[in-house]
């Protein structure tokens, strides 16, 4: 039977919410007078040590831990992440729009892809990941849609070379899933978890209230399509207001094909609306970016600034080291159906 078996620890500093700093890996000599145990139910632990192992090829060695075997790793993590499968249904819908959409410049995703590559072997180490060091990420990502005169947000149009998305893909689950880490670690100390436990949501995290802007959205292209009934200046003031009120309705428009817009039934069109976001956040190249980018705020700022605003001017946690010490088996990565 295949079976991995993972040990690291997180480095974290104080705050509301405690803040990994960096994530080193077991030395093979930790792994003796100790038993490992079974993933967490929704292998978040797991899923962060699959994925560290997936970016940092120091950790690919063999020797590196009692069981180790990279390509049941790589089989088990692509099992694992579920967001990694929601990408892959989403293809078919968003091959659709891309074909009405205009290409993004190569010059500019190759530039940044050559960045993107420095920064990430940058945080790599023999021990393992220096978290911190991805703030440089920010401004690389700040400087591409600068170039692109256009924000990430609802953008269908980028498409990154495999190798570097398959990076994405990885960090990201690191990141997503030692966020849940970090939030399990905070709810095992609330005193009442039934009103101050947080949770871990991949929508709502990145895009709130969708429902919202689909509905504004829809007023917005509502508008655009009788402007010519108005005057100018009452059109251009209405526009502003949305601008100002709704930037996300506005910008969800403006990146959909007219061809789209104008081809969808009237009663469908904020469902529509609502599940093209969905796809744009799940299963776009510039939607992965974004939750990449979310998520590297957070480890910057604080994940109470970023993704838990309640827990702003809370007494900061006391700085501690958790420790992941798990095996996974191929049991835990491809069930059965009837054990299932």
């Amino acid at each position: 039977m295949h079976k991995i078996w993972m040990g690291f620890d997180i480095k974290t500093s104080p705050a509301p919410m405690l803040q990994p700093q960096k994530i080193e890996y077991w030395k093979p000599h930790q792994f003796k007078d100790t038993q490992p145990e079974s993933p967490f139910h929704y292998k978040a632990d797991a899923l962060v040590g699959l994925s560290l192992i997936q970016l940092n090829q120091h950790l690919q060695n063999p020797f590196t831990s009692p069981q180790m075997n990279f390509s049941f790793a790589a089989d088990s993590w692509k099992t694992l992440e579920p967001h990694h499968e929601l990408y892959a249904r989403s293809q078919p819908r968003i091959s659709a729009l891309r074909k009405h959409t205009k290409e993004c410049p190569q010059p500019l995703v190759t530039s940044f892809e050559r960045k993107w590559t420095e920064i990430l072997d940058a945080c790599q180490h023999s021990w393992g990941m220096d978290l911190q060091h991805l703030g440089y990420m920010l401004d690389a990502v700040d400087y591409l849609e600068e170039s692109l005169k256009w924000p990430l947000l609802y953008n269908y149009s980028i498409q990154f070379s495999r190798p570097v998305l398959t990076q994405m893909h990885h960090l990201h689950s690191l990141l997503f899933n030692l966020r849940a880490l970090m939030a399990m670690d905070y709810n095992a100390y609330v005193q009442d978890p039934t009103f101050e436990s947080v949770k871990v949501d991949s929508i709502s995290d990145y895009l709130a209230k969708c429902e919202y802007v689909a509905n504004d959205a829809l007023l917005y292209w509502k508008l655009k399509r009788t402007s010519s009934e108005m005057p100018a200046k009452t059109y251009e003031k209405l526009s502003q207001y949305f601008q100002e009120y709704s930037h996300n309705a506005v910008c969800l428009i403006e990146s959909l094909p007219k061809s789209f817009l104008s081809g969808l039934p009237q009663d469908q069109m904020d469902d529509t609306l609502y599940l093209t976001q969905m796809d744009w956040l799940l299963g776009t190249d510039a939607g992965l970016l974004f939750r990449v980018r979310e998520e590297i705020y957070g480890l910057m700022e604080g994940y109470h600034q970023i993704f838990w605003p309640e827990l702003d001017g809370k007494t900061p946690m006391q700085s501690h080291q958790l420790s992941v010490n798990c095996l996974l088996t191929e049991k835990d990565a491809f069930p059965t159906v009837d054990a299932a």
